[in-house]
């Protein structure tokens, strides 16, 4: 059986619809006349008539890329235990984990606990009618959307339970796109919402320090990208802000799998059509409108185990294996 791994990163567009022609098995003219129009993933199965539920999306791999800070003494954590979920990484010993217990913080994600210097306050995501101060007023918040420290206290949430707290990465974009995403070229981003966090708590009409990201560059200054291979089916294809809203938008991608309104909204879609919707969009991006980085998770609670890694050094944007 065929399996076909597409590498934005370095795949030219004959070769990517190469691929793609053989995956759809549509002639490769056909594809590449469709790409021509500069079409969105509509058009595109419109005008192959592809049947996105035909296709099965285990044959596919796409290789992404994650950026990361680490030091040589502490890299042996990823090559030796793989790449973590969000989630892993502050349960297990790890050095995100490690680190946070020697700055006197702690989050307990079983419970949606955040603590700090020895006081705890629950993690919620939203803010409800009659939520009650956690800074210990003993008063429901007449805030709209809260005080400033709970609205940074939300966010975290967002990314550990809304969100999934999944392992993300590229897996498109120049390196030089990569490093200046974010944090993510100088300290975990997760750090930079428990710096915010914690300048809210002590004072949210001060300015943001960040001690934790400070301390992590000065421990961890090597900034590293580690590659991998992953299937389609191990990644998180569709996950719309609002599953309802995005219906309008993704519509049009059915009308060759002899999918209804009513599957799409009782959820029995078979997962390999988002999958293949998915990669027709991703090519899309990458070769008729290659403009900036693109992303991809994991479903949550996966992680990359260390024999798929490949690890590399970046200095001045070059990549050196180790």
């Amino acid at each position: 059986m065929s399996h076909y791994v597409f590498n934005f990163f370095s795949d030219t567009k004959e070769a990517a619809i190469t691929k793609l022609s053989a995956y759809l098995s549509k002639p490769r003219s056909d594809i590449e006349k469709a790409l021509a129009y500069g079409c969105s993933s509509g058009s595109f199965i419109d005008e192959l008539q592809i049947d996105l539920n035909a296709f099965n999306s285990s044959k596919v791999s796409i290789v992404g890329r994650h950026v990361t800070t680490s030091s040589p003494n502490e890299l042996c954590s990823i090559t030796d235990n793989g790449l973590m979920n969000l989630s892993q990484s502050l349960q297990e010993s790890t050095p995100l984990s490690r680190f946070l217990r020697k700055n006197k913080v702690h989050i307990d994600v079983s419970n949606k606990l955040f603590t700090y210097r020895g006081t705890t306050i629950p993690i919620e995501e939203r803010k409800t009618s009659d939520h009650v101060c956690f800074m210990g007023r003993n008063s429901v918040c007449m805030w709209s959307f809260g005080c400033e420290a709970f609205q940074k206290l939300s966010i975290l949430g967002n990314k550990l339970y809304t969100l999934g707290a999944t392992l993300e990465f590229f897996i498109s974009g120049s390196i030089a796109e990569m490093l200046e995403y974010s944090t993510v070229s100088h300290c975990p981003e997760i750090l930079n919402t428990i710096d915010q966090l914690m300048s809210a708590i002590r004072n949210p009409f001060a300015s943001c320090t960040f001690p934790l990201c400070q301390k992590w560059i000065l421990e961890y200054p090597n900034c590293y990208i580690i590659e991998f291979e992953v299937e389609l089916p191990f990644m998180e294809t569709y996950n719309p802000i609002s599953y309802v809203d995005a219906y309008h938008d993704i519509r049009g991608c059915f009308k060759w799998s002899n999918i209804t309104r009513d599957d799409y909204f009782e959820r029995r879609i078979p997962q390999r059509v988002f999958d293949n919707r998915f990669l027709i969009e991703n090519v899309i991006s990458a070769y008729v409108y290659p403009f900036g980085e693109h992303y991809g998770s994991l479903l949550p609670g996966l992680s990359i185990s260390p024999d798929k890694l490949k690890v590399y050094q970046v200095e001045n944007e070059e990549l050196t294996e180790i």
